[in-house]
Formats: C-alpha cells, sequence, structure tokens
C-alpha cells in the first residue's frame, strides 16, 4: 500500500478544529458537507470524526456516497441534495433526507410513492438566483397545495449563494428571497422545522445569514472558501507526501519527459518523484508546480507525467533516493498550499484535493 512511500495525511484535530470555529462564528449547528469523498480527505473517516464531534446530521452531494457512509457503521442522518430516483429512495428511506428541487420531480415522487410519500423525509430546495436547482418561486403555490394534499413530511428548506466567495450584494439579494419564500410556505400552515442557507464563505464572512444550521463544505477541510479574503484560523487538513525516486544530472543542452518542452542551460541536478496525473497531480503544473524536499522549493521541470515527474535540485547538495517529498502541506518552514497549486494550474483549490485518486492511500492522523 506504501510501496512508493506516497501517500495523504488527513490530520482529524485540524478537521474538528474547523467544524468548532464555525460554530463559534455563526452561533449556529453544522451539517458538514462530505460530498465527493470530503472534497478527497475521505468520507466515511470524516463523517465518524463529525458525528464524534456531535452534529446532527450530515450532507452528501448523492445517494451513493451517504450509502457508503452508512454501510461503513456510520449511522448518521443524512441529506443528499441531488437527484435520486424514486425507486432508489424506496429502497433507502431510513436515515435518509432527500431534497425536492422542482414541481416535476416532486409531481414524480407523487406518482410513484402516493400516499407513501409521507414515509420519506425532504428538505425544500428554495431556487434564488443560483439556477441550477431548486424550486422556483412560481412553482411555490402547486408544491404547498401538493404538500399539504399529501401531508409531505418537510424536515426543512435550504437555498444556496451563487456568489458568497466574491463576498457581492447579491448574497443578501438570495436570503431576502428565501427568508420571503420560507414566510409564505409558512404562512400556509406548513411546519418548516429547519433552515440553513449559508455555504463556506458565506458562514465566515455572513455570519449575520445563519439561520438554524450552516452548511461548510471546503472550510471545514481548512482550504479557502474565497480568493478575495483569507481566513487565518482555518488550520488545513491534508498534507500530500512522496518521495524521492531517482537522483541524476541533466546536462547542459538536455530535454527532460514528454515533448521536450524543458531544456537544460547548464548541467543541473534532478529528482524524480514518483507521482503523476493518474494520482490527481495536475498535468496542468508542468513547468509550473513546486514541491519541498529538505524543505526548500524544487521547481518541476518538463511535463507531468502518468505516474512521474522531475524537479530541478539545484539548491540542494545531497539529495538522496528515499528521501521525503511534500506536494502539499508543510515541510519545515516552508508550506506549499492547495490555493497555490490551484492558481498555478488555473483551477480552484477544491479541485486539487478532490481530484486526488484513490490511487494514493490515505491516513489518519489525530495530532496537531
Amino acid at each position: 500500500m506504501f510501496d512508493r512511500k506516497t501517500f495523504v495525511e488527513v490530520n482529524i484535530k485540524n478537521y474538528i478544529h474547523n467544524l468548532e470555529l464555525i460554530k463559534q462564528r455563526t452561533k449556529s449547528n453544522i451539517i458538514p458537507v462530505l460530498k465527493a469523498d470530503s472534497y478527497g480527505h475521505g468520507a466515511v473517516p470524516l463523517a465518524k470524526a463529525a458525528y464524534n464531534y456531535g452534529v446532527d446530521f450530515i450532507a452528501v452531494a448523492f445517494l451513493g456516497e451517504g450509502i457508503e457512509i452508512r454501510k461503513s457503521g456510520v449511522n448518521i442522518e443524512t441529506l443528499v441534495f441531488n437527484y435520486a430516483t424514486p425507486k432508489s429512495i424506496e429502497e433507502n428511506i431510513e436515515g435518509f433526507i432527500y431534497t425536492i428541487g422542482s414541481l416535476k420531480q416532486l409531481n414524480e415522487l407523487i406518482q410513484y410513492f402516493g400516499k407513501d410519500i409521507n414515509k420519506i423525509k425532504f428538505h425544500l430546495n428554495i431556487n434564488t438566483g443560483m439556477n441550477r436547482m431548486g424550486i422556483s418561486i412560481e412553482e411555490l403555490d402547486n408544491v404547498i397545495k401538493l404538500i399539504k394534499e399529501y401531508n409531505i413530511n418537510i424536515h426543512g428548506a435550504y437555498s444556496h449563494f451563487a456568489t458568497a466567495d466574491t463576498l457581492d450584494n447579491f448574497v443578501k439579494e438570495q436570503y431576502e428571497k428565501f427568508i420571503l419564500a420560507v414566510k409564505y410556505i409558512e404562512n400556509s400552515n406548513i411546519s418548516i422545522p429547519i433552515k440553513h442557507i449559508c455555504n463556506s464563505a458565506a458562514s465566515l464572512y455572513f455570519p449575520k445569514y445563519a439561520l438554524d444550521y450552516v452548511r461548510p463544505g471546503i472550510a471545514t477541510y481548512g482550504l479557502q472558501p474565497s480568493d478575495i479574503k483569507t481566513e487565518k484560523e482555518l488550520k488545513p487538513v491534508l498534507t500530500w507526501k512522496s518521495t524521492v525516486a531517482r537522483v541524476g544530472i541533466l546536462k547542459g543542452g538536455e530535454s527532460v519527459s514528454y515533448g521536450r518542452t524543458y531544456f537544460a542551460k547548464k548541467d543541473i541536478p534532478i529528482a524524480t518523484i514518483p507521482v503523476g496525473y493518474a494520482d490527481g497531480y495536475f498535468r496542468q503544473l508542468s513547468n509550473k508546480g513546486y514541491v519541498l524536499i529538505h524543505g526548500e522549493k524544487c521547481n518541476i521541470i518538463g511535463r507531468v507525467c502518468m505516474d512521474q515527474f522531475v524537479v530541478e535540485a539545484t539548491n540542494l547538495s545531497d539529495v538522496k533516493i528515499g528521501e521525503d517529498v511534500v506536494l502539499i502541506g508543510q515541510q519545515d518552514k516552508n508550506f506549499i498550499s492547495a490555493e497555490e497549486l490551484a492558481d498555478l494550474a488555473g483551477t480552484i483549490n477544491y479541485d486539487i484535493t478532490s481530484k486526488i485518486t484513490k490511487r494514493v492511500p490515505r491516513i489518519y492522523i489525530e495530532e496537531e
């Protein structure tokens, strides 16, 4: 499993620290978002950590993600954000809360379940401007009518901010639309026990909009939820480590890796790292990225391959095979963040972590 000394460390204490930070800022309960295998961090161990921390329920993107968590023995109620077929819902009623995201979907569910639909817990997703999923304002009257007619169990309601990370005024507009929609539903004698709208960025930068619960994802992993504002109290949860697989000299005038995109101007020491894009290390980091060896930044030269890439080790006099390499995280006084790699690759931080494949083992530590 650790045959090439390449693995991801996930720090459980830092994860709990981030949950607690968000809870203190918002004065609300937390629904940790564990979709996409916890953004590459490992959903099952972090679901266990969240459960032990004392959260009431968690959220996933798809039902299959929730089933995997429950099969691991974590019997925590799970909100499913996205569409699930009526048949799959029928087979997984206990322990799950499903989302009603449109009038058409609700009609599909009623057609399938009939009066038995009241055995299922639902949250209403209200579209306030994201325009991706959610019940439109125009659909509300018909949705209300069906909820009453079929005695549908509405456990909660939520919406999703489109621009909380950019800190603009559309956040206020969406919040007000959501509150109006919820009041309209409640004034129709439909109880909505739980309301939530804040994602990570809103939890940290618009805590006044926190309702009964907040729904943070990326910030719980210590990754910055905004490019505009930095939250210094977040603690990164993930460290990606590897090793030196080969050392050598690239002679002046020689090239390295596929396509000959890098030529040495003089003789330089190089080191090969046994990681590639099949591990989720972005090919876009070719000739751009860097790693830490002996605490020093070593630039990638040439293209990142499926299983390997090469770095320049000019500032290091004694690099040896088997020595530690850090791809994301701290080594001595230097630190490589997912945000830095995302900037270099032209993407976002959680694209970096969620792309780390299953080929890279995860280990879970409790240390600071």
